[in-house]
């Protein structure tokens, strides 16, 4: 079950006038996408150049979205000659919609996402991060470091936290390992809920809201190394084999002039002193072009679930 559906985003026209009261009334800890977006198009008075739609996909919460990938997606839109319009939505679904609607010039989307949008609608990858010289990340189990949780198997009767539905390493990977043990979440945990984002994953655990979750590798990794507080309370019980690392993506009909300056641009970004500082920053080493041949695990497993559930 899914306790952290929220209702859809307010029109902008509604935003422009609820902006201020929201501001008032929103409570901090709550995600406050209407005055993101209200933010975004205040700034439309100063600056009319051309927008570059861009949508991070919920892997981490948009309040660190913000504050560590809004400055790059601005450099991105710069180097276009463009202004950045930053978009991010609760679901990975959404986000997909987004791109599949072409109300997005470019997207980071999980590797599962990227799998679904390829299959419905042909969703093309321009390039790849490269993180600690690889393009792979894996599936992290983790547990409270205080707890007596040393594998999945003493998860059994346990509370856990799934990311989104469409996450590779946060939902199909650990039900994917659940299947092959003859489980299914249902019948193996006491309770489960969803967070919508992998430091929302690991925190509950850190908090003892959830006693495991499955989350993305390098989201603890780079929590690890900005801000230890949260995951040195909690430990990593087991470790999944090596998936394709979440892509860079647009439609497949965005104009063809805008589709190859956006990929050149990628592809050089680490070339740029101050685009090489922010890199470093989310612990990307570079950009560089994908495979599709990256994902065929994930679509395999997706394949092999598909095929059991329907005997």
């Amino acid at each position: 079950m899914n306790l952290i559906l929220h209702k859809r985003l307010l029109s902008y026209l509604l935003i422009g006038a609820l902006a201020f009261l929201a501001a008032c009334e929103q409570k901090r800890e709550k995600v406050n996408l209407e005055q993101a977006v209200a933010a975004v198009m205040t700034n439309r008075t100063t600056d009319m150049r051309a927008p570059l739609h861009i949508a991070v996909a919920a892997m981490i919460s948009p309040e660190t979205t913000k504050v560590y990938y809004e400055e790059l997606m601005s450099l991105i839109a710069e180097k276009m000659g463009r202004r950045a319009v930053f978009s991010q939505r609760k679901t990975y679904a959404e986000v997909n919609e987004l791109v599949r609607k072409k109300e997005v010039d470019l997207a980071f989307v999980c590797a599962g996402p990227y799998t679904q949008g390829k299959k419905e609608f042909g969703m093309e990858m321009l390039a790849v991060p490269v993180a600690n010289g690889k393009t792979v990340y894996h599936s992290y189990i983790i547990a409270n470091k205080s707890g007596p949780i040393d594998s999945m198997q003493d998860l059994h009767n346990k509370r856990f936290a799934f990311t989104d539905p469409q996450s590779n390493t946060g939902c199909l990977v650990p039900t994917y390992m659940l299947a092959r043990m003859g489980k299914t979440p249902n019948s193996f945990f006491s309770d489960y809920f969803f967070t919508n984002s992998h430091d929302n994953s690991i925190k509950a655990v850190a908090d003892n809201q959830a006693d495991g979750a499955a989350v993305d590798s390098l989201i603890w990794e780079f929590m690890n190394r900005i801000d230890p507080t949260v995951t040195s309370r909690t430990k990593i019980v087991e470790k999944s084999p090596p998936y394709g690392i979440p892509p860079i993506v647009v439609n497949p009909a965005l104009d063809p002039e805008t589709k190859k300056r956006l990929k050149e641009i990628l592809l050089t970004l680490h070339e740029d002193r101050k685009a090489a500082a922010l890199l470093a920053k989310i612990q990307i080493d570079r950009f560089v072009e994908g495979d599709d041949r990256m994902y065929d695990t994930v679509r395999d497993m997706g394949r092999w679930l598909e095929k059991k559930a329907g005997n």
